[in-house]
């Protein structure tokens, strides 16, 4: 922590306790990102696995599940990105029996059905026999699960899908982020540097952006290419990054309008150093405490606006889970006993949110930075 910080700011930093607590759980979100499909209990692409007999069930809600063979295309995997198919367990309930070469179950809509005990059993487990055997076996595969958060309306584990949501709005704010530095900065140094009819130009461009609503202006990018676009998390990381390197341009301005009239910038200057040899050697690396800041600035406000989107129904598309989408497709339980279906997501972006504003507030104390 201490590279990016005097002794002095460190201190200063370590004692602002609510930006520790923003720090932590920023470190925790990123965590559950990077780790999403290990730390959930479906780790199939999206969470997506549909139990409508289990659907819209309270938080602590078991099944005893048995994994069948090829019944779907699902196929188990563990990493990072989760598996484009995942096995796909069977739902029952305790009572099962065996017939011939046949498996049959009760549902939870306590109906029976039946499979082919093949689509169970190894083949030689098949060879078995003695039927009390392969009921003793039979029982032994069947395990409980447990959905700590309940089930949506198609029966998927609310759970596994808000751990996965917090990818989208996390690595959405962390691309939009990086986008709106790149602009933002080459923009903000050509204008404060050079000033004159450069500055004048793209200082026009940035009150035009600025007066186009943001909202709006993702929505008209979003819109401008179709929702099914193989590359629609690129299409809303563009859309958001380019609505928000309009403040990081204009403190960058203002920053290095400030600088080039010191003392150091003047001696460059008469030395004959290259423009750019003084702008990224001598002037750009004053401006990194301020683009520290206004980083976690513009992450909270990238979180807030891919969510604001997914809850229109113009962000990432379903079934991919994100906070917003989440909401929107929860808000009409709002004010039953399934509320929470919607406050789950409402809470993490909150969190979200708290946490960057929080740790950018103690940033800017610890820098000492006044009038940001």
């Amino acid at each position: 922590m201490q590279l990016f910080f005097s002794s002095k700011e460190y201190k200063r930093f370590k004692k602002n306790r609510l930006a520790l607590f923003g720090l932590a759980v920023i470190i925790f979100f990123f965590f559950i990102c990077i780790f999403g499909y290990i730390l959930i209990p479906e780790n199939c692409k999206d969470a997506n696995i549909q139990r409508i007999d289990s659907k819209l069930k309270n938080p602590g809600y078991s099944i005893n599940v048995i994994p069948v063979e090829s019944l779907s295309t699902f196929k188990i995997s563990d990493n990072f990105f989760g598996a484009d198919n995942v096995e796909s367990p069977v739902s029952i309930l305790d009572s099962f029996y065996i017939s011939e070469d046949m498996f049959f179950y009760q549902n939870n809509f306590k109906v029976w059905k039946s499979i082919p005990l093949s689509k169970i059993l190894t083949k030689d487990e098949l060879n078995i026999k003695d039927n009390n055997k392969l009921q003793n076996i039979i029982s032994s595969k069947i395990k409980t699960r447990t959905f700590l958060l309940g089930t949506d309306s198609l029966g998927r584990d609310v759970y596994s899908r808000l751990i996965l949501g917090a990818r989208i709005s996390l690595s959405v704010g962390f691309i939009a982020v990086i986008i709106s530095l790149i602009i933002g900065v080459i923009l903000g140094m050509l204008s404060g540097y050079y000033g004159g009819r450069i500055d004048k130009a793209i200082m026009w461009g940035i009150n035009v952006f600025w007066s186009i609503p943001t909202v709006l202006l993702s929505m008209a990018l979003l819109v401008a290419f179709p929702s099914e676009s193989k590359h629609q998390y690129l299409i809303v990381f563009v859309a958001v990054g380019l609505t928000m390197w309009v403040d990081t341009a204009r403190l960058i301005r203002g920053q290095f309008m400030q600088i080039k009239q010191k003392s150091f910038v003047e001696a460059t200057q008469s030395l004959g150093f290259s423009d750019f040899r003084i702008i990224f050697k001598h002037i750009f690396p004053n401006t990194f405490t301020t683009l520290i800041v206004i980083t976690s600035s513009n992450f909270a406000t990238a979180i807030l606006l891919e969510s604001g989107l997914s809850y229109l129904g113009l962000g990432v598309q379903p079934p991919t889970p994100s906070w917003g989408s989440m909401m929107r497709e929860y808000f009409a339980f709002i004010g039953s006993d399934l509320s929470y279906l919607s406050i789950f997501p409402g809470l993490c972006i909150s969190l979200a949110v708290f946490a960057f504003n929080a740790l950018g507030n103690g940033l800017r104390d610890a820098f000492d930075i006044k009038g940001l």
